[in-house]
């Protein structure tokens, strides 16, 4: 659940780098203060982020995940209320990307934005799969816990229950495109969003190609998250991130 990690700088100092790309993104003084950079946009110096780094500090983990599900439980509470007392809502949380980069606009001409390190793989994948005749086209990537929210509440609006709208969107904080790593892709002439996705040419090439580029299958069929096959959703991973 971090997203950064501490690498010594000077006596008793350190670099405070992101653990996607290692990026340095600040540092520690040796008296124990926090400087992020100045051109980490302001919407990423978040109180969240400072604590979960004086967390890494005290090489104090568990601490950090306590903190932020107890944040995702409070953000969440409007939703919680409406669970039932045999529901155990159990699936990983994600904490929030700390670095963005647009990205050609999607499918509707939105928009959207990823990771540094994911959007450079994505890059070469689609390039990739352009030049053997697949088209690959992004349906949506990053978000944030309030557009997760209003997702779930416009579903709401139109009748849905909670428990059914969780089967395909996850509540704030537990969906993996707030890392800015996961795109639901798409592709021309290819079902948008739908199961069928998986006959299409540009599936078939996912499966064959998209682990060479650290692009992973979600939510497979029979999966044990509980959320429902999803073939148009890949998500870029780190391999030996074990930091």
């Amino acid at each position: 659940m971090y997203r950064v990690y501490l690498k010594n700088h000077k006596s008793n100092s350190f670099w405070i780098c992101d653990l996607l790309d290692d990026k340095k993104i600040g540092k520690i003084t040796a008296k124990g203060k926090i400087k992020l950079k100045k051109k980490l946009k302001k919407k990423f110096q978040s109180k969240l982020l400072k604590t979960e780094i004086k967390y890494n500090l005290k090489k104090d983990k568990q601490a950090w995940t306590d903190k932020y599900l107890a944040y995702l439980k409070k953000y969440n509470q409007q939703f919680i209320k409406q669970f039932n007392d045999n529901t155990n809502y159990s699936f990983p949380a994600f904490t929030p990307a700390i670095r963005l980069k647009k990205c050609a606009k999607d499918m509707f001409s939105r928009e959207v934005y990823l990771h540094p390190r994911a959007k450079k793989a994505w890059l070469k994948m689609q390039k990739a799969a352009k030049q053997q005749g697949i088209d690959l086209q992004i349906i949506s990537a990053y978000r944030t816990l309030a557009y997760q929210k209003e997702l779930i509440l416009k579903k709401q609006s139109k009748g849905m229950q909670l428990a059914d709208i969780l089967k395909v969107n996850t509540l704030p904080g537990y969906s993996e495109h707030h890392t800015g790593c996961a795109i639901d892709i798409g592709s021309a002439n290819a079902a948008i969003l739908e199961a069928e996705f998986d006959q299409s040419p540009a599936f078939k090439w996912l499966i064959k190609n998209a682990n060479s580029y650290n692009f992973y299958l979600s939510y497979p069929k029979h999966n044990s998250t509980g959320i429902c096959y999803e073939p148009w959703h890949w998500c870029y991973r780190k391999l030996g991130n074990n930091k």
